[in-house]
């Protein structure tokens, strides 16, 4: 039983990764993994149920790396972010979870509740910084996300180029040179 669930949340994200989520269907799933359909409603009334647990299995919020400082936090989780868009179970899911957001209340809800999970992380190491005196007192929390998070997105999902440690990096360095020209 523990085999037959483990095999059809795996052939759901390699399908997810794949195709999207539209195209991953219980048909689809049960045909690449090998495990009946009849066995795969009897544990996910739908493929929405069953999309929603593989999601669940993978998405995972940052840890709060806390180094000492705001860079070295900032730089942590900018990396942690490259990565997780360009390699792992998370790099593809995160895109199709976002394409079916727009379409589907469930998937909204759940883009919103991970997103809000990440989010949660970094604007706690921003604020953390603001108190350090790192950034400047009035700084707006989420526009300093923004700013570290857009380009790194748009370079993996928009422009396709590459999203390393130096590039991240990079984007975090000039948003905190930015803020200390504010100062």
């Amino acid at each position: 039983m523990q085999r037959s669930r483990a095999a059809v949340i795996a052939t759901t994200l390699e399908l997810l990764t794949e195709r999207g989520v539209a195209a991953t269907t219980i048909e689809a799933v049960a045909e690449r993994s090998g495990v009946a359909k009849t066995t795969i409603y009897r544990h996910w009334p739908g493929q929405e149920d069953l999309v929603l647990e593989a999601f669940a299995a993978v998405l995972r919020p940052p840890a709060d790396p806390d180094t000492g400082t705001l860079r070295g936090d900032l730089v942590a989780l900018a990396t942690g972010f490259a990565k997780a868009l360009t390699n792992g179970p998370a790099a593809g899911l995160m895109l199709s979870l976002i394409d079916a957001a727009e379409r589907q209340p469930a998937y909204a809800a759940l883009h919103r509740r991970e997103a809000q999970l990440r989010h949660d992380v970094i604007l706690a190491v921003i604020v953390r910084g603001i108190v350090r005196h790192e950034l400047p007192p009035a700084t707006d929390p989420t526009e300093v996300l923004d700013l570290i998070a857009g380009p790194i997105f748009h370079r993996r999902a928009v422009s396709r180029g590459t999203v390393d440690p130096a590039f991240a990096t990079q984007v975090v360095d000039r948003v905190l040179r930015s803020y200390a020209t504010l100062a």
